[in-house]
Formats: structure tokens, sequence, C-alpha cells
């Protein structure tokens, strides 16, 4: 995997992925088609502020979003976090990134709720020194509802190609699929299917991990 300083927008998109479901797959085609981004690097992760359901583990969440963006060039899946086998705070993976391509600054990808919530996370504001950050809302919220983190400097998105150094932000208003992941695992535990809510390609597998059996 390469990448050309200054000649690509990367764009990371971290999460539990537990499972996958169709409202990943929109963000990621908001963060090529909406945004503009020119790869999405999609991190499956083992995170520090929440517990993972324990059906899935990092393999096979890493194996299923595999065989979801198998046939997208311009989407790369990365097992930077489950390789590690603990959990990992996202400003590490930002580090990974920056160690890698230091001379490439990703746009991390969150939704409203992960922005509101990003002075929490671990060694904040560490992250500000190591990425930009698109945050995708839902159509018909207001970009005046999110907060304007301290030290961030908010750029419009018609423009957000023009800044190449750390510490910006951006909103884009887009349409996704009202999914919930802890929906999912209720209803594949009892039976029902997921039709339209997970990709096909893995529908049956999920299903499967996450029956109960008595």
């Amino acid at each position: 995997m390469s990448v050309h300083s200054g000649s690509k927008k990367i764009g990371l998109f971290g999460g539990t992925f537990d499972p996958p479901h169709n409202g990943h797959v929109a963000l990621v085609e908001a963060g090529l088609k909406v945004m503009g981004l020119d790869e999405v690097w999609v991190i499956p992760a083992e995170p520090v502020h929440r517990n993972l359901s324990g059906n899935a583990d990092g393999k096979t969440r890493f194996d299923w979003l595999q065989a979801v963006f198998e046939k997208q060039q311009d989407v790369q899946v990365l097992d930077w976090e489950i390789g590690h086998g603990r959990p990992v705070a996202a400003v590490e993976t930002l580090r990974d990134f920056h160690q890698h391509y230091p001379d490439v600054v990703p746009w991390l990808m969150l939704g409203a709720d992960a922005w509101m919530g990003l002075e929490s996370w671990r060694e904040y504001p560490a992250h500000r020194e190591l990425c930009n950050v698109a945050v995708f809302a839902r159509t018909g919220s207001h970009a005046t509802q999110l907060p304007e983190h301290e030290g961030w400097q908010k750029v419009d998105e018609k423009r957000w190609r023009e800044y190449d150094s750390s510490g910006h932000w951006c909103y884009f208003p887009v349409s996704l699929p009202d999914i919930s992941a802890s929906g999912l695992r209720q209803d594949a535990g009892m039976g029902r299917s997921l039709a339209g809510r997970v990709p096909e390609q893995v529908q049956s597998q999920i299903e499967m991990n996450y029956q109960k059996v008595d």
C-alpha cells in the first residue's frame, strides 16, 4: 500500500463493525462521493471506550469487511488495530499512520456523536496534531448544533481539499440509513432476517454468527 505525498486525500473510518451494516457502507460512500475523498481506509477497532459483543473476533470482522469492499479499489481494509490483540486508542492508530506516511494528513471520518465526544478520547487533544476531521451528520441536522472544539479550525465543505496541515474539521450533511448494530445483534439472536440492513455478501454469515444457540 503506497501513498504519494500530497497526491491523495485519505479518509480513515474506524469502528467496531460488530457487525458491519449498510449504514457503514453508506458512510464510506459518502466519504468518497459526497466529500470527494480519493480513498477510504476502513479500520476495524479493538476499542478502548466500549465493549464488543464477544460474538465476532477481530479476524471475523476484518474478513467480513474485506468481503464487503473487495471490489472497490478506492477502499482499503486495514488490520492496524486488530493486529495488536488488545484495545487500541484512536491516537495510537493516527500515530501509526503518521509514522508510515509522515507527509500525508488523513481525514478522520466521524459521525456527529463521535465528534461531540471527542474531548473524552484518550490523550486528547493530541489528535489535533495528527489529523483533520470530517464530521458526517444526518441531513436535516444543523451544523450549529455541533460543538466547535477549542483549537480546531472549521473549514468550508467546498474548500476542504485546500488544507494539508492538521487541526481542521469540516461538516458534511448526508443521508444515512438509521441502523443500530445492537438491534441487528438482537434480531439475529432471535433468528430474524437482517436482509436490507447488512451487506448481502455477508448476511448469512452475520446471522449465523450472532444467532443464539440453546
